[in-house]
């Protein structure tokens, strides 16, 4: 007798319906089996296939193998392989967020790290945290450098931002009217500067009164 299907919402379609396997349908199967206790999946789990456990139920998770050149390389030889990868992928793109970079790099490799066994996606994760750190201290090195740079320029800077003021009849310029002064002059400066430029700038303006 045909009975309606409480997953379709129509009559069962026995064997057509693709939610039958063995004679059985599925649904119901699961069904019988969460209001039983029973685990929900009692299938033998293939060796290429790991099991996580969540929400009372098995899930299955594929296990990718794991490449030869990823077995063979330290995580300090894999980061050193990441860090070229960007100076050649993303040169000079500072906009460019690290974890943007991870991805294009091991997509561009055919690696699906999260199907990787645990101990080969330590070791990815690892490779992960040393080049991004090593990027970190790059950066801070490059800033603290162009800082120096700015700071030597700052006293010029200064004067002919006081000029701009005074031409535009400006006693105190504000925050605004520094960053309308760099976008005027077209300056690339870092924003220590700029809050250093516009501190002595009104001092200076404030000197002269």
């Amino acid at each position: 007798m045909n009975f309606l299907c409480p997953f379709f919402k129509e009559n069962c379609r026995g064997n057509e319906c693709v939610m039958f396997r063995n004679e059985e349908c599925l649904v119901v199967s699961f069904l019988q089996r969460v209001s039983e206790g029973v685990p929900a999946f009692q299938e033998s789990v293939p060796p290429s296939e790991a099991i996580m456990e969540g929400s009372g139920a098995l899930f299955r998770r594929e296990v990718a193998e794991v490449p030869e050149w990823i077995s063979k390389q330290t995580p300090e030889e894999l980061a050193a392989e990441i860090l070229e990868f960007k100076k050649k992928e993303f040169p000079e793109d500072e906009e460019v967020r690290f974890h943007t970079v991870l991805n294009f790099f091991w997509t561009s490799k055919g690696v699906e790290r999260f199907l990787l066994p645990s101990e080969a996606q330590i070791k990815i994760e690892r490779a992960n945290f040393l080049a991004q750190r090593e990027t970190m201290k790059e950066a801070e090195a490059q800033k603290k450098k162009r800082l120096q740079e700015e700071k030597e320029e700052l006293p010029s800077l200064v004067s002919q931002c006081v000029d701009w003021a005074r031409l535009n009849g400006l006693n105190r310029i504000t925050v605004a009217d520094v960053d309308t002064y760099i976008m005027e002059k077209n300056i690339d400066i870092l924003n220590e500067t700029k809050r250093a430029l516009y501190a002595m700038a009104n001092v200076k303006l404030k000197s002269r009164k």
